[in-house]
């Protein structure tokens, strides 16, 4: 019955938007304003603001091996896209109707049905959408443009994706957006706006182009179906913004994709089942603090270029995730005192994830805790606790070598392995650190690496030299191998160990008075556990 009812309610809405009808037309293709042509469907018009080329009343069905229905590029001719039906546009790289490079189009009253994506403008100016309904199991209206007068487009309420009105906010500055259920919000060249407390459920999520100095706090974006949309919220050119306490759950592709943006603060997020937590792409010096990252399979990642971010005191667990943190041709960031438990892989560095500081994070219970490609990183008073591995340098086999990292005043323990060095490492520095346990028999060197800087080597659980002048350096040198490269000046002390135990090391130090129970007190200094990720890790250091 239901079934029934929808059919009755397309064919309804087919007479409705077509009115004059054409008949049926191949799908349409125009490059250039001379190919507004009759065999294009253009049914009058000579292209001029007053009299615009009109294309109206055809019914396209779109071939399986066709991207578009309606593709018209690079054109500066005036024109009106009406009352066009345009069905099973269904190419994941397409859409049913796509605008690029063009001006001065209007496109009205086009039903959309049985496709994948829904409407695609890219770098266009003076556009106006009205009265279109769009059916879609994808992205409903996707928007691109390199500046904000390519956002600048006339799309009203009258537009419908899947019975849910479009709401398109352009050029509006301190207005509250607030209470609304739909499947989209868009925003574009706005500033000081407060974005808050929306349901936005299988759709095109909340989109920011060019937005600036606003709140985006306390919505909901999320999936209950497993339609092909993309992100949770998506920040593309906007800076200055707060991004926060918003739930994103089960998105097909990033709970929040921030792309060619800077100095956002992005903390108390829950990005839940995901395929991405966070992924930040091209994009500088913003803050991403205390948020949770549960179940994605990558729980946060830095990518194309992305520089000086800061990413502290976020958790990231599940043994759904396979990376904890990804850092990925980016540089100068600073990964520092997040909890990270249950992952493939904790903290991984790419191959061009070079230049960047990885400092007191807890990472537990993953097969390795940092997977290290990249050169000249830093990596320093992590608690590296209870994985198959700790570090490892994985194989490159000639194509890289892998140089340069610090790798100092890290605790290692309970691990199956240590550390593992590659045949084509050199000049890693590794000292300062506490191998528990196994010691020298949990750690392997196949490169050419340095383990003793500055006099300072390592300390070793399984270390039986001897110490005749009790300067705490042992006097026999503990051999590496396979490389049997030497750790000249062993460490006998665990006194560094406490500074180095990750998140927990990160802790204030207050002093706690209690009253005993014949009046008298006494005052002991604790650590103090004020933020989720210091709660999550819990007194050992680790859950």
């Amino acid at each position: 019955m239901k079934r029934t009812s929808t059919l009755v309610l397309l064919a309804v809405l087919t007479l409705t938007v077509v009115g004059l009808a054409g008949g049926a037309h191949d799908p349409i293709l125009i490059l250039g304003n001379s190919d507004f042509t009759v065999d294009n469907g253009v049914v009058g018009g000579s292209g001029t603001a007053d009299d615009p080329y009109l294309i109206t009343g055809w019914e396209i069905d779109v071939p399986q091996n066709t991207k578009y229905g309606v593709k018209i590029e690079n054109t500066s001719a005036h024109f009106v896209l009406r009352a066009v039906v345009i069905r099973g546009a269904s190419a994941a790289d397409g859409a049913a109707i796509q605008l690029g490079f063009v001006s001065g189009g209007k496109v009205e009253k086009c039903l959309i049905s049985g496709s994948r994506n829904g409407i695609e403008i890219s770098s266009s100016t003076d556009l106006t959408l009205t009265g279109n309904v769009m059916y879609v199991q994808g992205i409903g209206l996707h928007i691109t443009g390199e500046s904000a007068d390519e956002y600048n487009l006339a799309i009203d309420q009258t537009n419908e994706l899947n019975n849910n009105p479009i709401r398109y906010y352009y050029g509006r500055d301190g207005e509250t957006v607030t209470g609304i259920t739909s499947n989209n919000l868009y925003f574009a060249a706005c500033k000081n706006m407060t974005i808050t407390d929306n349901t936005i459920t299988n759709g095109d999520g909340i989109q920011l182009a060019f937005v600036t100095d606003s709140v985006v706090s306390g919505n909901e974006v999320y999936r209950t179906s497993p339609v092909l949309t993309e992100h949770g919220i998506k920040l593309y050119r906007s800076d200055n913004n707060k991004v926060s306490d918003n739930v994103l759950q089960n998105n097909r592709f990033a709970g929040l994709y921030v792309w060619l943006s800077s100095h956002n603060e992005i903390t108390n997020n829950q990005f839940l089942a995901n395929d991405s937590g966070l992924i930040l792409a091209a994009s500088d010096e913003n803050r991403v603090y205390e948020n949770m990252a549960f179940a994605n399979p990558v729980g946060i990642e830095l990518e194309a270029g992305s520089t000086k971010n800061d990413v502290a005191r976020n958790i990231v667990t599940h043994a759904n995730t396979k990376y904890g943190i990804v850092i990925d041709q980016a540089a100068e960031n600073t990964i520092e005192a997040n909890a990270i438990t249950d992952a493939e892989t904790g903290i991984r560095l790419a191959s061009q994830g070079n230049n960047n500081t990885v400092t007191s994070n807890t990472i537990v219970n993953a097969a390795y805790a940092i997977s290290l490609s990249g050169s000249n990183n830093e990596i320093e008073k992590n608690l590296i606790a209870q994985n198959t591995r700790g570090i490892l340098f994985p194989e490159t086999y000639g194509k890289i070598t892998v140089r340069g990292n610090s790798i100092h005043h890290n605790v290692f323990s309970d691990n199956s392995n240590h550390i593992y060095l590659n045949n084509d490492s050199h000049s890693n520095r590794i000292f300062g650190n506490t191998f528990l346990g196994g010691g020298t028999s949990l750690v392997e060197d196949y490169g050419k690496n340095t383990w003793t800087v500055s006099g300072e080597g390592n300390y070793w659980g399984d270390y039986t030299g001897s110490d005749a002048n009790n300067d705490g350096i042992g006097d026999d040198p503990v051999l590496i191998y396979p490389a049997a490269v030497a750790d000249s000046a062993p460490i006998l002390s665990l006194d560094q160990a406490s500074d180095n135990l990750g998140v927990l090391s990160t802790l204030p130090i207050d002093d706690l008075t209690i009253t005993l129970s014949d009046g008298s007190k006494i005052t002991l200094p604790v650590l103090r556990a004020n933020s989720g990720n210091s709660r999550f890790v819990g007194f050992r250091g680790y859950p």
